[in-house]
C-alpha cells in the first residue's frame, strides 16, 4: 500500500475518533473549521468577525486556519474526499458544483428558508442574477451564500497613455491598437491579463458563443467565432502587444515595475498597485460584440457534515452576511456587496464612491452574466486557461487546443 493511502486512512480514522468524542461529550460546543488563503486586511477582518461570532453565542466555536495559496482547492478536494477537510471555505459557486453530485456540500437553502432560523426575504435581499447563480445547481438546491461581488477591470499606465496620446480603450480592438503602439514606442507589452481563464471566457461569450449545454453536458465554445477571438489574442501575443509571461502570481508586480503598460485584474487588487515613478488609472473592462461581463460572486461554501455542524456553520454564515459584517468584509475585499441592505449603508456608499476600481466594475454590471455551476465546471475553467497558454506558447494551434479542451471538458461534465 502506498504511503499516501496509509496517511489518508489514518487521517480518516483520526477524524472518526474525533467525531465520536464530540458526539459523546454532550453539552460541548460544536467546532466549525474554516480554511482560507487570505492575508493582510482580509485575514484580519475574517478573524475579527469569527471572534465576534464566538463571543456572541455559546453553541459553536469557529476555528480559522490559514492555508497555502498554491494548490489550495486541490488540497481542499483531497481532504474532503478523505473526510478530514474544513467545514467552510470562501469561493465561487463553480467550486461548490464539483461536490454536489457526491453529496459532499451542504444545502444552505434548507436553513435559509427555515421559519425559525432562516433569513427572511433572502431571495429579494440581493441581486437576481447573484441569487440565480447561488441556487442554479443540478439538484435545485443552494450550495453557496454570496458575500461579495468583484470583477475584472483595466489597470493602465496613465503616464504612458498621456505621453502617446492614447484614448482609454472601450473595445478590444482599441486595446490592441493601443498595445501595439506602446510596444513599438516603449518596447514593453501594452496589455496582459491576470487570469487567462477569465479573459478567455469574456472573449468567448462576447463572440456570441454558447458555453455549456446543460441538457447534453457538453461545451459549446469549440466553434469558429470563439476560436477566432482566442486566435486574435494569441496573434497579439506573437506581435509583442500582449504578454502571457509574468514574474509573479499577479501582473501587478510587473505593472508596478513598468514592465507592462496595462493589465486586466480584479478590482480587489487595487491596494497592491504601487507604481514606480508613473501615474496609473483604471477603466471598465473592454466589451466588443455581444455585451457580456464576468462578474465574480464569491461566498461561503459549507461542506456536508452532521446536522449540528452544518447548522453551526450556517449560523456563522448568516452572521457574516448581516449588513454590518458584510460591509466590513466588502471593504476588506475592495468589493461590491450583493445585498441591498449593505449597499444602502451610508458608510458603504461613501466607500464605493471614493473607489474608482469599484466604479469600473459597476459600469459593466448591466452586462453581467453567470455561467452554469455543474459538476465539471471547474475543469472547464482550467481547460480554457490552458487553451491560451498552449496556443500562445506555440505548443498547439488555438483550434487544436480547443479540440483537446472540448474532449477533456465533456468527460468532466459527464463524470467520466
Amino acid at each position: 500500500m502506498k504511503l499516501r493511502s496509509i496517511i489518508a486512512i489514518l487521517l480518516t480514522m483520526c477524524l472518526a475518533f474525533t467525531c465520536v468524542g464530540i458526539a459523546a461529550a454532550e453539552g460541548d460546543k460544536v467546532e466549525v473549521t474554516i480554511w482560507h488563503t487570505f492575508t493582510g486586511a482580509q485575514e484580519a477582518t475574517l478573524n475579527e468577525i469569527a471572534d465576534a461570532f464566538n463571543a456572541n453565542q455559546d453553541a459553536a466555536t469557529v476555528i480559522v486556519q490559514s492555508q497555502p495559496y498554491q494548490g489550495f482547492l486541490d488540497n481542499v478536494q483531497s481532504a474532503i474526499a478523505n473526510g478530514v477537510g474544513p467545514n467552510i471555505i470562501f469561493d465561487y459557486a463553480s467550486t461548490a458544483a464539483d461536490y454536489v453530485e457526491e453529496g459532499l456540500v451542504a444545502d444552505l437553502g434548507k436553513y435559509i428558508n427555515d421559519p425559525e432560523i432562516g433569513i427572511p426575504g433572502f431571495k429579494d435581499s440581493l441581486q437576481p442574477m447573484i441569487y440565480a447563480e447561488a441556487t442554479s445547481f443540478v439538484d435545485g438546491k443552494q450550495h453557496a451564500l454570496p458575500l461579495v461581488t468583484t470583477g475584472p477591470i483595466l489597470f493602465y499606465n496613465k503616464t504612458i497613455y498621456d505621453e502617446l496620446n492614447l484614448p482609454v480603450p472601450t473595445t478590444w480592438t482599441e486595446l490592441a491598437a493601443n498595445s501595439q503602439a506602446i510596444y513599438e514606442a516603449k518596447g514593453i507589452p501594452g496589455f496582459a491579463a491576470d487570469s487567462l481563464t477569465d479573459i478567455a471566457q469574456a472573449l468567448i461569450m462576447q463572440s456570441g458563443s454558447g458555453y455549456i449545454d446543460l441538457a447534453t453536458k457538453t461545451v459549446l465554445f469549440n466553434n469558429e467565432a470563439a476560436i477566432a477571438r482566442l486566435q486574435w489574442y494569441v496573434d497579439n501575443v506573437a506581435a509583442g502587444a500582449f504578454s502571457v509571461t509574468k514574474t509573479g502570481d499577479y501582473w501587478s508586480n510587473d505593472f508596478n515595475a513598468g514592465l507592462v503598460a496595462s493589465y486586466l485584474g480584479s478590482c480587489a487588487g487595487i491596494p497592491y498597485i504601487t507604481p514606480d515613478g508613473f501615474e496609473f488609472d483604471v477603466a471598465p473592462m473592454p466589451i466588443e460584440g455581444a455585451p457580456w461581463y464576468n462578474a465574480w460572486n464569491r461566498g461561503i461554501i459549507v461542506f456536508a457534515a452532521d446536522d449540528a455542524v452544518e447548522k453551526a456553520a450556517y449560523e456563522f454564515a448568516k452572521f457574516y452576511v448581516t449588513p454590518e459584517n458584510n460591509e466590513k468584509w466588502c471593504k476588506a475585499m475592495v468589493a461590491l456587496s450583493p445585498y441591498f441592505a449593505t449597499a444602502e449603508r451610508d458608510g458603504f456608499k461613501a466607500f464605493v464612491a471614493a473607489n474608482p476600481a469599484l466604479a469600473a466594475v459597476e459600469a459593466n454590471l448591466p452586462y453581467a452574466g453567470f455561467l452554469p455551476s455543474i459538476t465539471g465546471s471547474y475543469t472547464v475553467r482550467v481547460e480554457l486557461g490552458k487553451v491560451l497558454t498552449l496556443a500562445a506558447g506555440g505548443m498547439m494551434t488555438v483550434a487544436e487546443a480547443m479540440a483537446e479542451a472540448e474532449e477533456v471538458c465533456n468527460d468532466a461534465l459527464q463524470g467520466k
